[in-house]
């Protein structure tokens, strides 16, 4: 069986979803495909913009199970999924959650398809807020899917543990010395070859993947989960980084989503919170307008391979496109399209690339032709130019 995971609502994730399909998004500790993955013991493939498909989708055959990709995984939706007959497409209150196909993926086919209706409780990705908004929830049921059955590595005497040893799990090859961890308001899940360094005080829920570094004296309010090889340091508040991004040294950041490869240059801060405590206007993507986010708490979302330079300072609900390089003084406009270069430049396409593949390979990573396409297909199609 293949799953195939479609996106129903990508513009609205904008723009940390202009690299990937919304199903390869971390929310928790995994990103939404390898949840589905993991619970029904399958592989997948994932159906965004054409430009996507080409690095994301490939044609299957046979027993498909086609899943709405903003549609987040439980225990009773997995068991509904899996009880679904050919032709069936589950429902609750007008959203399609999934269909079961025996004859490959192929939307014609399934215009006759049988309704059966969920009446459990499900959660779903809406808006890019929704990732930290869920990300709570979401730590909690991949920790215990990731560690049922197994055993942590010790903590090592030198930390402070604060709450219930059962709600920390550390990985092999990982370093903690000197720490305070609290788990009474959330697991704790630390990766591979992690190292937090001393004086990182750190409450749950929490998740950090593997080779990632906490810096010395990091402070972090969860939920917040940080993807594989990061460099993490300062104050960090209920955000996620997706993986392969470094917010290095001082600054504040909270309730936000960052992408991959993206640099926070030293005593970059970002305001979750304007000051006259109302609810924060976000630019839609989708609506191409400013919209009332109906948050009180809302920090940046920023695409692959933005950086910012030192003590940068960005408003709230400020959202930075891919490939841009923001600096300078005072606090940043709110919207930043990619590719820009400070306030009015553009950054060349084949000089963003050639930097993006030197970061890449001083990680130990390679980027490919694929990622090149997709970065050329952002950078003419003027999706966000107009900003």
């Amino acid at each position: 069986m293949k799953i195939v995971l479609v996106d129903t609502n990508w513009k609205k994730f904008l723009p940390v979803s202009y690299t990937r399909p919304v199903s390869h998004l971390r929310c928790g500790i995994l990103k939404v495909y390898e949840k589905w993955e993991k619970l029904l013991n399958a592989n997948s493939v994932a159906v965004s913009e054409e430009y996507l498909n080409q690095k994301f989708f490939e044609e299957v055959e046979g027993s498909v199970l086609v899943i709405n990709s903003k549609v987040l995984p439980n225990k009773n939706l997995i068991e509904a999924i899996q009880g679904l007959a050919d032709k069936e497409i589950l429902t609750s209150e007008g959203t399609w959650l999934a269909i079961r196909s025996e004859n490959g993926f192929d939307r014609e086919k399934w215009k006759d398809a049988k309704p059966v209706v969920y009446s459990g409780d499900y959660s779903t990705l809406e808006n890019w807020w929704d990732i930290y908004k869920q990300n709570g929830e979401e730590i909690q049921n991949d920790f215990v899917s990731i560690t049922e059955g197994r055993k942590s590595q010790p903590l090592s005497v030198s930390n402070n543990l604060i709450g219930s040893s059962d709600r920390l799990f550390i990985e092999e090859g990982a370093y903690l010395e000197g720490c305070t961890l609290n788990t009474d308001f959330g697991c704790i899940y630390i990766g591979k070859n992690v190292e937090v360094m001393e004086g990182s005080i750190i409450r749950g829920g929490f998740s950090v993947l593997d080779e990632s570094k906490i810096k010395l004296g990091t402070k972090v309010y969860g939920p917040t989960s940080i993807g594989p090889k990061c460099r993490i340091g300062g104050e960090i508040k209920n955000s996620v980084f997706q993986g392969y991004s470094n917010k290095s040294h001082d600054g504040y950041l909270g309730n936000s989503v960052i992408g991959e490869w993206v640099n926070l240059g030293a005593d970059t801060n970002c305001s979750n919170l304007k000051n006259t405590f109302s609810k924060a206007k976000v630019w839609s993507y989708d609506e191409g307008k400013m919209i009332d986010s109906g948050e009180t708490f809302l920090g940046c979302c920023i695409g692959d391979f933005s950086k910012t330079g030192i003590s940068t300072m960005l408003n709230t609900a400020s959202v930075v496109g891919v490939n841009a390089n923001v600096f300078g003084s005072g606090f940043q406009k709110k919207i930043i399209r990619s590719f820009a270069w400070g306030e009015g430049e553009t950054y060349a396409l084949e000089k963003a690339w050639e930097v993006n593949r030197n970061i890449a390979q001083m990680n130990g990573e390679e980027l490919s032709d694929a990622d090149y396409l997709i970065l050329q297909s952002i950078n003419s199609s003027n999706l966000d130019f107009d900003l």
